[in-house]
C-alpha cells in the first residue's frame, strides 16, 4: 500500500476474545472497507488468577500484532488508531506487555476504559445503519465484557461496560462441559451482573435494540427461523440453547472451533439479556467498534473531536473560571512553542497542554485547600469520553503537578520502575517540559486579569531562563516572590530556575 494514499484509516481492536484489524477509507462521510483481517487470539483465556497475562497468550498476541504491523507499515501513524480492552484494563502485566505489543505493531495502543469501549460500539453502530431517529439500545458481547448504550441518532446517553464475557465465561462456568447445569450456573452468573444496570434501561427505554460483535452475527446465522435480516429472536434463541444442551456443543462445522468452544457461554450471557431486560428480538448490527473508532478518527482530523466536548461538558460541569482558564492556556501555549518539541508516545503535547491549562482548576469544586491532588483525582477516576487510559493519566498528571512541591519520581504513568532512573532534572521525561509551562502559566496568571507582558523562555541541560520586558518584575513584585518560590520547588528536584 503506497504511503502517499493518505485516504485510508486503520482501525486496530485487541479485544478479549479477536484481535481485528480494519482499514478503510472515507467516502463522502461514509466508510469503504478496503481490508479486514480477524484473528481469534483469545488473550482472555491467559489471564490467570494472579491478574497476569500469560507468557503464551502474550506470544499469541505479538505474533498477530506483528502480522498486522506489517500489512499497514506504510500508513501514517496519524490515521492509525489501536486500542485494548477488558483483558489488557485488568492484567496487572499490561503497561509491560504493550511495550512489546507497541513495537510488533509500528504503532502506539491505548487502553480504553468501558465506557469509552461503549461509546465507540455506539459509534460504530449508528453510523452502519439507516438513521430514523429511534431511541436505540446497543449491546456489544465481548471476550471480556459486554457493553450496553441507550442513545438517539449519535448522542449516547447511557453507558455501561459489565464483566460478562463469552470466554471469561467459558473459562468459568463451562470447563466441565456443556450441560443444562453449566449453562443455568453461567446465565444465573448474568443475571446477577445485569441487576446492576436492569431498571435504569428499562425505565430509560429504547425503540429498537441492536446486537454488535462475532458472538451476536454467528448466533443470528444458527436461529432455526434464520432470515436474511439478521435478527435473533426470543423462541429462536431459547431453540438454540435447548439444541446445544442436547447435543453437547454447538454443531455447526462451518464455524471455528475456538468459535464454538465459547458460544455456548455467549448463548448463556444472551439468555440472561433478554430476560432481564425483557426483549423479544435483536437486530445484528455489521458494524462495532473498530468502525466506530474511524468514524471517532475522521472527526479528531475534522472539527468534531470528542475530547473537546469532554473537556467542554467538565467546564461547565465544575462551573470552572473559562477567562482564567483561556489566560493560563493562553501562557503556557507560548511558553510551550519556545521549547524544542518532545514526544509522548502517540500523544499530542499540545493538546494535552491546552486541556490541562483548561481544567487546572477543577479540583476547586471540592476544596481550596489542596485543589490540585482533588483535580488529579477527578482526572484519573472520572469517564473521559474520547481519552484513552494512559491519555487520561496524563492529563491528571498535568494537573497534579501544576503547584507546589514536584516529586523526584517519573512523570510518566508508565514509567514503573523509579528506583533505577537518575533524578528528574537528568532523565528524558517528555511530560516535564509540558508540567513546568503550565506551572509557570499559573504562576504568571495569578492575578486572574491579562498578561501584559510577553515572556520568553529557553532550557539547557538542568536550567531554565525565563525573560521579561525590562522594570516588568519590578512592578510584579508579587509575581517575583512566586518565582522564587517556584525557584526553590524547581531546586529540589534538581533544576535551576532564573530569571
Amino acid at each position: 500500500m503506497s504511503v502517499h494514499e493518505s485516504s485510508y484509516f486503520v482501525a486496530v481492536d485487541l479485544g478479549s476474545n479477536s484481535f481485528h484489524m480494519l482499514i478503510a477509507r472515507d467516502k463522502d462521510g461514509t466508510l469503504e472497507i478496503v481490508d479486514r483481517v480477524k484473528e481469534m487470539v483469545q488473550i482472555a483465556r491467559g489471564l490467570g488468577r494472579d491478574g497476569n497475562l500469560s507468557e503464551q497468550a502474550q506470544q499469541r498476541a505479538l505474533h498477530c500484532l506483528a502480522c498486522f504491523g506489517e500489512r499497514i507499515r506504510q500508513i501514517p501513524s496519524s490515521r492509525v488508531r489501536a486500542v485494548a480492552t477488558k483483558t489488557l484494563r485488568a492484567a496487572r502485566n499490561a503497561d509491560r506487555f504493550l511495550r512489546a505489543a507497541e513495537a510488533a505493531l509500528g504503532q502506539s495502543i491505548q487502553i480504553i476504559s468501558g465506557y469509552e469501549e461503549a461509546r465507540l460500539v455506539y459509534l460504530g453502530v449508528c453510523r452502519s445503519i439507516v438513521d430514523e431517529h429511534h431511541r436505540r439500545l446497543v449491546i456489544d458481547i465481548g471476550g471480556g465484557s459486554t457493553e450496553f448504550v441507550i442513545g438517539h441518532d449519535l448522542s449516547p446517553q447511557h453507558l455501561e461496560s459489565l464483566s460478562i464475557g463469552c470466554v471469561t465465561y467459558a473459562e468459568r462456568y463451562l470447563q466441565s462441559g456443556v450441560s443444562a447445569e453449566t449453562i443455568g450456573s453461567a446465565y444465573m452468573a448474568a443475571c446477577n451482573e445485569l441487576e446492576l444496570i436492569r431498571n435504569e434501561y428499562r425505565n430509560a427505554g429504547w425503540d429498537v435494540a441492536y446486537g454488535a460483535s462475532g458472538t451476536m452475527r454467528v448466533i443470528a446465522e444458527l436461529m432455526p427461523d434464520h432470515t436474511a435480516g439478521a435478527v435473533i429472536t426470543r423462541q429462536g434463541l431459547n431453540s438454540l440453547i435447548e439444541q446445544t444442551i442436547r447435543d453437547g456443543e454447538v454443531l455447526a462445522p462451518g464455524i471455528s472451533k475456538l468459535r464454538r468452544d465459547v458460544l455456548p457461554a455467549g448463548l448463556a450471557v444472551l439468555k440472561a439479556i433478554f430476560s432481564q431486560l425483557k426483549l423479544t428480538e435483536l437486530h445484528v448490527a455489521d458494524a462495532t467498534l473498530k468502525e466506530g473508532l474511524i468514524y471517532d478518527s475522521l472527526g479528531r482530523m475534522g472539527q468534531q473531536d470528542i475530547r473537546d466536548h469532554t473537556v467542554e461538558n467538565l467546564l461547565q460541569r465544575y462551573q470552572i473560571d473559562r477567562a482564567q482558564a483561556e489566560r493560563v492556556q493562553n501562557t503556557a501555549q507560548a511558553l510551550w512553542r519556545q521549547l524544542p518539541a518532545t514526544s509522548l508516545g502517540g500523544q499530542s503535547p499540545d493538546k494535552l497542554l491546552r486541556w490541562a491549562a483548561q481544567l487546572h482548576e477543577i479540583g476547586l469544586s471540592i476544596s481550596h485547600s489542596g485543589y490540585h491532588h482533588h483535580g488529579h483525582y477527578l482526572l484519573k477516576h472520572s469517564d473521559l469520553g474520547g481519552f484513552g487510559r494512559y491519555e487520561q493519566q496524563l492529563l491528571a498528571t498535568l494537573v497534579r503537578f501544576h503547584r507546589r512541591k514536584l516529586l523526584d519520581e517519573p512523570l510518566d504513568p508508565l514509567d514503573v520502575n523509579p528506583a533505577t532512573n537518575p533524578p528528574l532534572s537528568q532523565r528524558n521525561d517528555a511530560l516535564l517540559p509540558l508540567v513546568l509551562c503550565l506551572r509557570l502559566a499559573v504562576l504568571l496568571n495569578r492575578g486572574r486579569e491579562p498578561l501584559n507582558c510577553k515572556v520568553g523562555i529557553s532550557w539547557q541541560g538542568d536550567r531554565v531562563l525565563l525573560s521579561f520586558k525590562r522594570g516588568w518584575l519590578d512592578k510584579h513584585p508579587l509575581t517575583a516572590r512566586s518565582l522564587a518560590t517556584e525557584a526553590d520547588y524547581l531546586a529540589a528536584v534538581g533544576i535551576g530556575l532564573s530569571y
